[in-house]
């Protein structure tokens, strides 16, 4: 999306938040009484007027007030459209909706690179084994982790892109009368834990 674009976004909300008071102004003016109508009273008026009022016609006067909205609870509700107005629309805001757009088609390959340097670790953490001497066996523990199960991005209130991973990460255990048995025993899973990282989007790329 080019800044022309943003800025014409920006120019159609300002229209509608104009339209929006407009409109609002009108409907105000057309509910307001005629104070340019001059009073008028017949005979026929003032006998009505002596008259006393029904009960059913006095509960419907009463209602009347409860029916109609406060000219305060109108103004809160045209300054919440028109704060929900401007935050959609500001150039800010249709920014990180278009980086959102780029962040989120991109994180599936993140997911992908993240499995795969999880493998890495792996990998490399079997490389290290520390062995130690228990009960006349050498053992050794490691970390091992699960393919990823989830794999999600999302906007948050304020629009920023943040993307979830969520994986399995097991401790193994290793166990052989010597280190070279140990190695080449069955590892044992000794640990389950299930693992959400986070990330976020910044400068045209995923962060951890």
């Amino acid at each position: 999306m080019s800044i022309g674009t943003l800025e014409i976004r920006a120019a159609v909300a300002t229209l509608a938040i104009t339209a929006l008071f407009a409109a609002s102004s009108a409907r105000a003016q057309s509910k307001a009484p005629d104070a340019a109508a001059p009073a008028t009273r017949t005979d026929n008026d003032a006998g009505a007027a002596a008259a006393p009022a029904s009960p059913g016609s006095a509960s419907q006067s009463a209602a009347l007030p409860e029916a109609s909205a406060s000219p305060a609870a109108k103004k809160n509700t045209l300054e919440q459209k028109v704060k929900a107005l401007v935050a959609k629309y500001t150039p800010e805001r249709l920014k990180r909706d278009l980086e959102f757009k780029k962040a989120a088609a991109l994180f599936p390959n993140f997911c992908r690179h993240w499995e795969q340097d999880l493998h890495d670790r792996e990998i490399n953490n079997l490389s290290k084994l520390k062995f130690r001497l228990k009960d006349g066996f050498e053992t050794a523990t490691y970390t091992a982790y699960g393919k990823v199960a989830g794999c999600e991005s999302h906007q948050s209130k304020d629009g920023y892109s943040i993307g979830k991973i969520t994986y399995e990460e097991f401790i193994y255990y290793l166990a052989g009368k010597s280190e070279d048995e140990a190695r080449h025993a069955p590892p044992r899973a000794i640990s389950d834990t299930r693992t959400t990282e986070i990330f976020r989007w910044d400068n045209d790329k995923w962060f951890y």
